[in-house]
């Protein structure tokens, strides 16, 4: 299953253990509605896959991103919800932000998260079409008798309940991952110091990646060229000198490789010609092989894509996202292993990039460097649409990025 919250057919449906857990929640309580939304990987969307006495399908075309909707708010706060009567407390015009209400006709509803390893992968959610003071006590029963702290082998959270005007948007937050349970990371705060515009920042980085292509395409077609016929004139030489020359001569030719070598590594530091010709992960192989020789830390791939290609846009956001990890792990970690886990699932890219080193204070990072390194990916992240979440501690770091994945209809 590897980083993916549940298998493929569970995914897809197919668990017969799960849909049987919802058809008999809702008949012993009398519920009119129940299902399980669950998602392929910590930070992808919601989808409610399990259901019992819904009204149609089209629920479970409901795709929400953490944060947004019913399901989503659950999922990002990791809090229950829990409303006897949605009327009262919700404007019926703002029902479209709440999809699930709006496809099933709800009027008072439980949504509880659903935990493994301390991290929120489903929601429950029980509900009724209509309003009757009965509704709270089914509702008393399903956590304190019905439940009872699991659901399916899930935990299940039953504790601080929040509501729809919840603030769950962190104004100060650069960084999207939740802090564990075990306290090993914290988001970014803000700190006062000085920040582009986002808009600002999309247009540099678009600009910086222009200007990198082109770099590295003078350098692979100009400057290495030009050392390149340099070293067949030199060669011309060789049946013209004794053997003093010839030594000077092999000298000179290993100072041109080294400069080779050294402008392949820039230009592939730059814009490797892979990503443009090969693909994301054969990419990111390239990219590793450069660190591995320049640092010394070996890097690790696990999993693979059954695709060849996808979106452009996010073939390139995404690799520099994992340029910049990887950079980061090999330079900074002291780690001598560093481990890229790359996996796709229900048409998510998800990407782990860890390390066993000395970790960082997410919250308030060293600067170095330009100093823009996370909030670049951050930003990266954001023009893709994708979730991007990192966790460090004395245990090592982890960078995780969720994206949605598009295929590529034509070929490159």
């Amino acid at each position: 299953m590897g980083a993916s919250n549940f298998d493929r057919a569970t995914l897809d449906g197919n668990d017969e253990a799960f849909q049987r857990a919802v058809e008999q929640l809702r008949a012993r309580l009398n519920f009119d509605f129940v299902t399980m939304g669950i998602t392929a990987f910590v930070g992808a969307p919601l989808k409610w896959v399990y259901s019992a006495g819904e009204t149609s399908n089209r629920h479970r075309r409901i795709a929400l991103a953490p944060g947004h909707g019913v399901g989503g708010i659950v999922l990002k706060s990791g809090k229950p919800m829990l409303f006897t009567d949605i009327d009262s407390e919700l404007d019926p015009r703002e029902y479209s932000s709440y999809p699930i209400v709006f496809a099933e006709d709800l009027r008072s509803l439980c949504a509880l998260p659903l935990k493994r390893n301390h991290h929120v992968i489903a929601v429950l959610l029980c509900a009724f079409r209509d309003v009757s003071e009965s509704h709270a006590q089914a509702f008393r029963s399903l956590i304190a008798d019905e439940l009872r702290g699991t659901f399916c082998e899930l935990a299940v959270v039953s504790e601080g309940f929040i509501g729809f005007d919840a603030s769950l948007h962190d104004d100060a937050s650069i960084l999207s991952g939740r802090a564990g349970d075990s306290g090993e990371s914290s988001p970014a705060k803000n700190d006062g110091s000085p920040r582009l515009i986002r808009s600002d920042l999309a247009r540099i980085i678009g600009a910086q990646e222009d200007e990198r292509r082109r770099i590295s395409r003078e350098l692979h077609d100009g400057v290495a060229q030009e050392l390149l016929t340099v070293t067949f004139s030199l060669q011309r030489l060789r049946e013209h000198l004794d053997d003093e020359g010839i030594a000077i001569l092999d000298e000179a030719h290993g100072g041109i490789n080294a400069v080779l070598d050294e402008l392949h590594n820039i230009s592939v530091m730059l814009r490797p010609s892979a990503l443009d010709h090969l693909g994301f992960v054969p990419a990111l192989r390239s990219q590793a092989l450069v660190l591995e020789q320049t640092y010394g830390s070996a890097v690790a791939f696990e999993g693979d894509l059954t695709l060849p290609r996808f979106d452009r846009a996010l073939e390139t956001q995404a690799y520099r996202i994992c340029q910049e990890a990887m950079t980061n792990a090999c330079k900074y970690s002291g780690s001598d292993t560093v481990r890229v886990q790359v996996e796709a699932a229900s048409d998510w890219l998800h990407i782990c990039i860890s390390d066993d080193g000395c970790g960082f204070d997410v919250a308030h990072p060293t600067i170095k460097g330009s100093g823009c390194g996370l909030l670049g990916m951050q930003e990266r992240a954001n023009q893709v649409g994708a979730t991007l979440s990192i966790e460090s501690g004395a245990a090592g770091t982890r960078v995780t990025l969720v994206t949605p994945m598009r295929a590529q209809e034509e070929p490159q």
